[in-house]
This record gives structure tokens, sequence and C-alpha cells, in this order.
């Protein structure tokens, strides 16, 4: 009753319309990929720029609280 589905010969590789198809999903994947690999370099980026700045930040609170030798004292 019903055939049983012939095998993709290598006339189907031949088809204009696989090849565009096959062609556009390679050039899919290349930019899906290269933008994941864009949105994952900015994002280490921010990180470390947010680590060096709690750092800055945190040198400097440890500076402003230690205690500072006053000047006017060691002139008498």
């Amino acid at each position: 009753m019903f055939s049983n589905p012939q095998p993709p010969t290598s006339k189907a590789h031949d088809d204009p319309i696989v090849s565009y198809s096959q062609a556009l999903h390679d050039y899919t994947l290349r930019l899906w990929t290269e933008s994941r690999r864009m949105a994952e370099e900015k994002a280490r980026s921010r990180a470390v720029r947010k680590e060096a700045e709690a750092s800055r930040r945190r040198r400097e609170l440890e500076n402003s609280q230690a205690p500072q030798a006053s000047p006017t004292a060691s002139h008498t």
C-alpha cells in the first residue's frame, strides 16, 4: 500500500533549495555563535571592571578609616 520513503540520494544534495537552506543555516549559526562569543566577552569585561571598582572602593574605605597622625602634635 504505502511505499517506503527513499533515502536521500546525491540528487537531493544537488537541489538548489537544499543547498541554499544548508548555506543559510550555516551562515545563521556562524552569526549566532559570534554574537554569543561577543556577549560572553562583554559580560566578562564588565565583571572584571566591577571587581576592580569594588576593590578600589574597599581600599578607599580602608584608607579613610585608618588612624591618621596629627601633624600639629609633634611641634611642641
